[in-house]
This record gives C-alpha cells, sequence and structure tokens, in this order.
C-alpha cells in the first residue's frame, strides 16, 4: 500500500466495514475513495488524527517500517496498528509469555523469572497486559529490557484500569502499546480471541505459564500453531487446575520449559547473534540490575528466611526485579522457596 494513502481515511473504513469488507472495498479503490461511498461513517479521518494527536498515538499500516514484519507471514494480518511507545522494541527477536489470569503465586513467579531472562538476553517479551501472568511477564521484562502490550481495546481507555500505570511505565521504559481498535473504545469480548493472534503473529514463539482447558492462553497456542510459530509450555502441579491447559499442550509436542535458556533453545535463538548478553545494548542498565541482584541477593539470604520486603529494603531492587532474581536463583538450586520468604541451600 503506497505511502501517500491517507492512514486516516483507511482507518475510517477498516472501522466502518469491518476488516474482512475493508479488504475488499480498499482493495478497488483509493482509502479516500472508499470513505466517500460510505453512509453515516461512525468515524470521520479528521476526528480519529485529532485522537491519536492527543493521546501520542501512531498509525501503522503494513506499508509502514515500523509495522511488525512477522505480522505480514499470518493469514489474517491487521490493516493497521495503533502504536504508542517506542517502535525499535521490536526491532529484537520477539517472545510471547501468556497465561492465566487467576495464576498461583509460583505461576507468577515463574513467569516472571523467564521473562526477566528474557529481556536480559535482548528479547522483547510480547503479552497482553491481563491481570495474573501476563502482568508479571511485562514487569519483569521491563526490569531487566523491553516489553510490549497488545491490548483488547483502545490505546486511550486501556484494558485493564488497573495496569493504566504499568502501560505508562512500558511506555516510559522503552517499549511499546499495540492495538488495532480506535483509540476510544473499550475492551468488548471478541475483542480478546482477535489481541491474542496478533501476541501470537508477531512472535517467534509462544511460552503458556499456567492455562485451564477453556482458557485464553490455549487459544494463543493454538493461533500460533496455525500461524508456524513454536509452543513452549512450562508444566505445573498436576493438582492444581490451572496446570491442565500447559499439560494438555506437552502431550501434544509443546516444548517443555522452566528456564528462559530452554525457550530459547526451543525457538533456535540460543546462539543468536542478534541476542546480546545481560548488561549490553538498550535496557543494558536494568538487565545489569537484574544481574548484579543475583549476586547481592544470594549474599543477603542465610539459613533462615528471608522475605521479598527484606530483600527489597536490602538491595534497593523494584518488587518485580527482586521477585524475578529469587525465582532464577531457585531454577539455578541456589535457594529455595519456604513459606514466608527463601533461604539458602545449603551446597551453595
Amino acid at each position: 500500500m503506497a505511502r501517500r494513502i491517507h492512514r486516516f481515511h483507511l482507518a475510517a473504513v477498516v472501522h466502518s466495514l469491518g476488516r474482512n469488507r475493508a479488504r475488499a472495498a480498499l482493495a478497488a479503490a483509493d482509502p479516500r475513495t472508499a470513505y466517500a461511498r460510505l453512509t453515516d461513517p461512525p468515524l470521520r479521518p479528521d476526528a480519529l488524527q485529532a485522537l491519536c494527536q492527543r493521546h501520542g498515538l501512531s498509525l501503522l499500516t503494513p506499508a509502514d517500517d515500523g509495522f511488525p514484519p512477522l505480522l505480514g507471514e499470518i493469514p489474517d494480518p491487521p490493516p493497521l496498528l495503533y502504536a504508542r511507545g517506542d517502535l525499535r522494541a521490536l526491532l529484537s527477536p520477539t517472545v510471547a509469555v501468556v497465561g492465566a489470569r487467576r495464576c498461583t503465586r509460583s505461576g507468577a513467579d515463574v513467569a516472571a523469572a523467564l521473562a526477566g531472562a528474557l529481556a536480559a538476553r535482548g528479547v522483547t517479551v510480547i503479552s497482553g497486559l491481563a491481570l495474573g501472568i501476563d502482568t508479571a511477564a511485562h514487569r519483569a521484562a521491563l526490569a531487566a529490557g523491553r516489553t510490549v502490550a497488545v491490548i483488547g481495546s483502545g490505546l486511550a481507555t486501556p484494558y485493564p484500569s488497573a495496569n493504566r500505570g504499568l502501560t505508562e511505565a512500558i511506555v516510559a521504559g522503552g517499549g511499546l502499546l499495540l492495538s488495532e481498535y480506535p483509540p476510544q473504545v473499550g475492551a468488548r469480548r471478541h475483542h480478546f480471541p482477535e489481541r491474542n493472534r496478533l501476541i501470537s503473529g508477531m512472535s517467534r514463539g509462544v511460552v503458556v505459564v499456567e492455562a485451564g482447558v477453556d482458557s485464553g492462553s490455549l487459544i494463543t497456542a493454538r493461533l500460533a500453531l496455525e500461524q508456524g510459530r513454536e509452543v513452549c509450555a512450562v508444566p505445573g502441579n498436576v493438582t492444581n487446575p490451572a496446570s491442565r491447559g500447559c499439560h494438555r499442550l506437552l502431550r501434544q509436542g509443546a516444548a517443555l520449559v522452566e528456564t528462559g535458556d530452554d525457550v530459547l533453545e526451543a525457538l533456535g535463538l540460543g546462539q543468536s547473534p542478534q541476542l546480546r548478553p545481560a548488561g549490553a545494548g538498550r535496557g543494558a542498565s536494568r538487565a545489569v540490575e537484574l544481574e548484579a541482584g543475583l549476586a547481592e541477593i544470594l549474599q543477603r539470604i542465610d539459613t533462615t528466611v528471608t522475605t521479598l520486603d527484606e530483600v527489597m529494603a536490602g538491595t534497593g531492587l523494584s518488587d518485580a526485579a527482586a521477585a524475578a532474581a529469587l525465582v532464577e536463583l531457585e531454577l539455578a538450586g541456589f535457594v529455595r522457596r519456604v513459606p514466608g520468604g527463601y533461604i539458602r541451600r545449603p551446597l551453595h
């Protein structure tokens, strides 16, 4: 699509007709002409442009350099995307980390450890801004590097409202917010499966951490397979209903992952020259914070119980960075989680 096309006319046509009907209308006409043929369009191009300017949003079409390149490969690519933040976040390898909204504490900790480890290696972590696993992944990735949130509402009214502070932190931290819905549109039920195809579509692979058998995360995993992406799953407690979706994926052939290195290996990124060691490149200060936190936290944990609050008070790390570091130490065998906190393993 030529760059000269007025993108806000295109957006008005898409939002008036829907993706499929808009494709047919636009295939035969310039967006200005297609818009002129509409009867009673819900959005005017000038009003839409003003709304984007007011909220600091960019409108991307597949012809733009900043449009996520992997989305062009999927069966149902979006004809446009609204963006807020740094589009360079999509230049790095991308991995989605998704899971249950009603997750366990251990599930959130594992999601944080995986996302933090991936972000520290230069991977951009993508998720859907939902409460639970998504939030844990975004926060840990933000502490160590960059993250992208694909939202099921317009960017002027990000959903859920409880995570509006997180959206601001993502933008301030060099990350990116994306949506295919008009800025002022609220979340609707059908938006979330539509959004899930974008999460998987712009990622090299999808990691599922806790998911019920009827969860949206399994929809994301199915879409990933249809799009030719790798699917990874974290095993869990067999008595936990939130582990059943992951176990189903594992039985169906998903890669079993426990650490960030497992994910990189499953996706063929372990030796990729695009990945930086922790502390190199953009986001280095956050990656170094996480890496230094591992050693400092280990020094502060003895055979007596140390709480997360004590770790944060002693190191100055954020709660997300401290939690991610503790889980990395636990997965590496240096500490053990016990009621009330963590203790150091005797042999280390």
